[in-house]
């Protein structure tokens, strides 16, 4: 890899200070961070820092991490001395962001080589718009913007730009976009671990402004996430409605944003609402079932 000629491309564009931070949180990733940190390192757009905090892993990951580190000075990597949780993780490499421009990356996705070029041109040339993707698909998986959950949401309305994040079930392929910083630093849910967590975050967003997902570059999203672990669903149950509403706060937290809006907007959401969480209600027993 050619490392060394890449960094000399770089443009900066404050100074000392990147345009674009890239926080990598990790545990344990060791099998697979290296294809992620390199499809990071040869990025055609090279201005960016990429800060990578370990949680405390228990495998070789500090080892691969601190060998990257000395090859290329854009790499920031810290050991945490003990698990913080991976929410906090999450929330660590956020707070240690110093550019304009911020997207989190998972040590075992991979993304095309433009990915950050075509996506910080979208948002420098569109200044109402706070995010911008690529398409996502799950490794061995087909592009579809509907299951993925990273279609555009471009109405003028805020109230429907939620409304339509929840047109159906989806992955959150969006939530690896690259954000204007600014808009994800306030985001008051990163510290909370429940059911659709994530998903908060693009409500978060869509309540401020504009989503996109450009045509070019791509993303491909590992396997080894928390999406994919077997009963997700158990991981999150803690009382007796999360049984029967398994995205309560999902949808409490995101029903706190339609204060103004119409009652038809009202309605349509929680409809939206509500058939989704009789679809996990019904994906728990299927899972249950899988499992026997």
């Amino acid at each position: 890899m050619d490392y060394e000629r890449l960094q000399n491309r770089s443009a900066f564009c404050h100074g000392k200070t990147p345009c674009v931070s890239i926080g990598m949180p990790v545990y344990n990733g060791e099998k697979f961070i290296c294809e992620a940190l390199d499809s990071l390192l040869l990025q055609t757009f090279t201005d960016f820092e990429l800060i990578i905090s370990d949680n405390a892993s228990t495998d070789n990951t500090d080892m691969v991490c601190l060998k990257y580190a000395g090859q290329d000075t854009r790499i920031r990597y810290i050991r945490q001395p003990m698990n913080l949780g991976m929410a906090l993780n999450f929330k660590f490499v956020l707070d240690e962001a110093v550019a304009e421009y911020f997207m989190w990356a998972a040590c075992d996705d991979l993304r095309s080589n433009d990915f950050l070029e075509v996506n910080l041109a979208f948002l420098r040339d569109n200044p109402v718009y706070l995010a911008s993707t690529s398409p996502v698909k799950f490794l061995g998986n087909n592009f579809d913007e509907h299951q993925m959950g990273d279609e555009s949401l471009e109405s003028e309305s805020r109230y429907d730009r939620i409304i339509h994040f929840f047109q159906c079930w989806h992955a959150n392929g969006r939530f690896y976009s690259l954000f204007r910083r600014s808009a994800v630093a306030d985001w008051l849910h990163i510290n909370a671990s429940y059911l659709g967590s994530d998903w908060s975050l693009i409500t978060h967003i869509a309540n401020k402004g504009k989503l996109k997902r450009v045509s070019e570059g791509w993303v491909e999203l590992g396997i080894e996430g928390i999406s994919n672990t077997t009963d997700i669903f158990s991981l999150y149950r803690l009382k007796f409605i999360d049984w029967i509403l398994p995205f309560n706060k999902l949808s409490l937290d995101t029903w706190s944003y339609m204060y103004n809006a119409s009652l038809f907007q009202k309605f349509r959401l929680i409809y939206r609402l509500l058939r989704l969480n009789y679809q996990a209600f019904r994906a728990q027993f299927r899972v249950a079932r899988e499992r026997k």
